[in-house]
């Protein structure tokens, strides 16, 4: 498994974590698989692997919205 840590790193992002703005930090594992997978999309986009992982978890469902349908 690898650190999101390092994709982030490899992706010369480090420096996106350490905003102001972040409430939270959170590290998660992921396997070789989803971390190229992850790397390569951001470098298809050239988006920052932090602003796709925010946006995916944003587009996550929650009680609240399920409640409002």
């Amino acid at each position: 498994m690898i650190d999101i840590r390092e994709v982030v790193e490899k992706s010369n992002l480090s420096n996106i974590m350490n905003k102001k703005w972040a409430v939270k930090r959170l590290t998660i594992n992921l396997t070789s698989g989803e971390a190229e997978k992850l790397e390569k999309y951001c470098s298809s986009t050239g988006r920052p692997a932090t602003d796709v992982i925010r946006e995916l978890i944003r587009s996550l469902p929650t009680e609240d919205e399920e409640q409002q349908t």
